[in-house]
């Protein structure tokens, strides 16, 4: 009998949809010699290239965990796992360089959108002579529900009733809440530093918090035998030519 579909939630993080945008076209600056009857001379000209952003990350950890990603979401694709986000994690992402990937947003997986924890809060995005960042940080600031407070001290982004939160760990907070509120399974993030702080915090959450390499591990046995074995042959012929490619002249 076969497993029913999907297994698991998962709320992506940010990070989530940054690391996966791993291809990237861009024109590159060479510089040739020119020869016009008798005259010689050095043009710059612009030629189209692919880059592959993996081979930019410093941690083989993160490197790793990237290159997962492809597997995961085509988990996704065949509906054994379904993502989903709220909208804060779209503002997040609006101007983050590199985001309109050939590849894809998450590979071109299905995303759904979660709801608010709470009733619509007043949330304004531009204007008032303020930066984008800045608006964000009245928004998180100014929320007070019980369980959000709870959460920015077990992300460590309370410094204090005196001083702001931390903008990035309080988002974290915010997104947290969302994957609580909308009874999530996992938490998929490739924050190291963020899953140790709740590890070690004493305040707890029901949402699995989990980078790629763990949630890959967890879920697979549960697609059952042959679900499994299907999943991971086809997940690698979808994830090599999306994350494995070479980078080179021409846009790939």
């Amino acid at each position: 009998m076969g497993r029913s579909k999907p297994v698991a939630n998962i709320f992506l993080d940010t990070n989530i949809l940054k690391f996966s945008a791993v291809k990237k076209h861009v024109y590159r600056k060479k510089s040739k010699m020119v020869t016009w009857g008798d005259a010689t001379f050095e043009v710059e000209c612009h030629e189209p290239y692919t880059v592959n952003k993996i081979h930019k990350i410093k941690s083989e950890v993160q490197r790793r965990d990237a290159l997962f990603l492809a597997m995961l979401a085509y988990a996704g694709h065949d509906k054994w796992l379904k993502f989903h986000i709220h909208r804060e994690v779209d503002l997040e992402t609006w101007g983050l360089p590199g985001m309109a990937s050939p590849s894809g947003r998450f590979f071109d997986c299905e995303i759904h959108e979660v709801p608010d924890p709470v009733a619509p809060q007043s949330r304004i995005i531009i204007g008032g002579n303020k930066r984008f960042k800045d608006h964000t940080l009245d928004f998180v600031c100014n929320m007070k529900h019980p369980r959000y407070v709870e959460l920015t001290k077990m992300t460590g982004a309370y410094q204090g009733e005196a001083k702001p939160l931390n903008l990035n760990q309080a988002l974290d907070a915010y997104h947290i809440w969302c994957a609580e509120s909308a009874k999530m399974d996992y938490f998929l993030t490739m924050d190291d530093k963020l899953k140790k702080l709740i590890e070690k915090s004493k305040i707890k959450t029901n949402v699995s918090i989990a980078t790629p390499d763990q949630l890959l591990r967890s879920m697979v046995p549960k697609f059952g035998l042959w679900g499994a074995i299907k999943y991971m042959w086809k997940g690698y012929r979808f994830a090599k030519p999306r994350v494995g490619f070479d980078e080179g002249q021409g846009w790939r």
